[in-house]
């Protein structure tokens, strides 16, 4: 028996999977519900301003007569500080001595290299050139004759 694929069948699979990752986050940097309840765990309980009746209930309508409590200045005083010395290390972090410095350094080692070549392609236009006609180095003949020229002025 044979099975037969028509055009619905790989559209039908896609259909599928896509309503099974229906739940799944479709974003990777989406944010998990548990930590936002993480969060909320750690946040201080702040009282309410809502009037209440007798019986523990809110006033529904009335509106609070004053403001809820706010930081006091000087939690707010350290915390400005505390900002102003992170961003201030941020903006030192970010200044251009040190990439101008690091240019300065790559500079000076190239003009270090470029010296260098030039030096090793003086010593090397002061060589006598190699003969023959592969330009690799002498050929086999001359070699012989220095070698024989060798010996003869040590015998």
């Amino acid at each position: 028996m044979s099975y037969r694929f028509d055009a619905l069948f790989f559209p039908g699979i896609f259909a599928g999977a896509l309503a099974l990752s229906g739940c799944q986050a479709i974003f990777p940097g989406e944010e998990d519900a548990s930590l936002g309840a993480l969060r909320l765990s750690q946040a201080d309980a702040v009282a309410s301003q809502q009037r209440l009746d007798e019986d523990g209930y809110p006033l529904l309508g009335a509106y609070p007569g004053a403001a809820a409590p706010q930081l006091a200045d000087e939690n707010v005083a350290a915390l400005n500080s505390r900002y102003n010395g992170i961003a201030a290390q941020r903006e030192a972090a970010a200044d251009d001595t040190g990439y101008a410095s690091a240019i300065s350094r790559a500079a000076s080692a190239r003009e270090r290299q470029a010296a260098a070549v030039s030096t090793l392609d003086a010593e090397a236009a002061s060589q006598p050139a190699a003969s023959g006609t592969t330009e690799r180095g002498p050929r086999p003949e001359d070699v012989l004759r220095q070698i024989e020229a060798t010996d003869e002025t040590t015998n």
